[in-house]
C-alpha cells in the first residue's frame, strides 16, 4: 500500500504520463475502460446485466495477475489489479502472490476524477507514510494547533479480508483512546458502519458511543461479486469538532 502511494505521489508531477501508461496498459490487455469509451459488447450487458464487467474482463485480468506475479515489480500493474480487482482491496497469498478474483468493476470517469484530485492534492506536500501500530503511531505524535487525525478501522459488522482481526475489545480500545484525544482537543473524524439492515447486523459499541460527538450521514453503496444492486446500510462520519 505504501509503494502504491510513493508511486502515485511520484506521479503527481506529470499526471499526463501517469494516464497516457495507464491507457496503453489497459489496451494492451483488453480491458474495459470506459472513462475512453465503452466497447463491452451490448449482448454481454443483456446476457448479464449485473456483472457484465466481471464476465467481459476476467480473462484479460487473469493474464495481468499472472503477469504481475511473475517478478512482482511493476507497481503500475499492481495498481491496475487494485482498480479491476473484486471490491478494490489488496490480498496476497502466502507466497506473495497476488490472489483476489476480477471485481465487477472498471476502470471508469470516477476513477479518473478520484486521481485528478489526489494528484492536485499532494503534489505541493511534504507526505511521510509509516507503518505502526496506530496507538504507537498516535502516541508518539506531538500535536499542533490545527493537526487533525482522520481514522478509517475495519467495520466490526463486516465480514473482509482486511478486518477478520478486528473484534470488540479492539473496537472499544480505538474508542477510549479518541476519547482521550478528544480531552487534549486533538480534531479528529472517524469513518464507521453502523449497521447492515440487509445482513441485520449493528454495531452498538460504535453507536452508543457517537453520540456524544457530531454524527454526519455517509450516502454509501456496497455490492457483491454477484449482484452490484445496491445493499441498505448506515455508514456515518463522527468528528469531535
Amino acid at each position: 500500500m505504501i509503494s502504491l502511494h510513493n508511486y502515485l505521489c511520484a506521479c503527481s508531477s506529470c499526471p499526463k504520463i501517469f494516464f497516457e501508461q495507464v491507457a496503453n496498459r489497459i489496451f494492451e490487455l483488453g480491458l474495459s475502460r470506459s472513462f475512453k469509451e465503452d466497447i463491452v459488447p451490448r449482448n454481454l450487458k443483456m446476457e448479464y446485466p449485473k456483472t457484465y464487467y466481471a464476465k467481459f474482463n476476467n480473462e484479460s485480468y487473469k493474464m495481468l495477475r499472472d503477469q504481475y506475479n511473475k517478478n512482482k515489480d511493476n507497481i503500475l500493474d499492481l495498481y491496475l489489479l487494485l482498480i479491476y480487482g473484486f471490491n478494490r482491496i489488496l490480498r496476497f497469498n502466502s507466497k506473495g502472490d497476488f490472489n483476489l478474483p476480477v471485481g465487477n468493476v472498471d476502470f471508469n470517469k470516477n476513477v479518473v476524477n478520484a486521481l485528478e484530485t489526489y494528484f492536485k492534492n499532494v503534489h505541493l506536500k511534504t507526505i511521510h507514510f509509516y507503518n505502526f501500530d496506530y496507538k504507537e503511531f498516535i502516541n508518539m505524535l506531538a500535536y499542533k494547533e490545527n493537526d487533525f487525525i482522520y481514522l478509517d478501522p475495519p467495520y466490526l459488522i463486516t465480514f473482509s479480508e482486511y478486518n477478520k482481526l478486528w473484534n470488540k475489545n479492539k473496537e472499544k480500545e480505538l474508542l477510549d483512546l479518541l476519547d482521550v484525544l478528544a480531552s487534549s482537543r486533538v480534531k479528529w473524524a472517524i469513518s464507521n458502519l453502523v449497521a447492515d439492515y440487509n445482513k441485520g447486523t449493528h454495531n452498538e459499541i460504535f453507536d452508543n458511543w457517537m453520540k456524544k460527538y457530531n454524527i454526519h450521514e455517509i450516502k454509501s453503496y456496497y455490492i457483491s461479486f454477484n449482484n452490484n444492486k445496491a445493499r441498505p446500510t448506515r455508514e456515518v462520519l463522527v468528528t469531535n469538532y
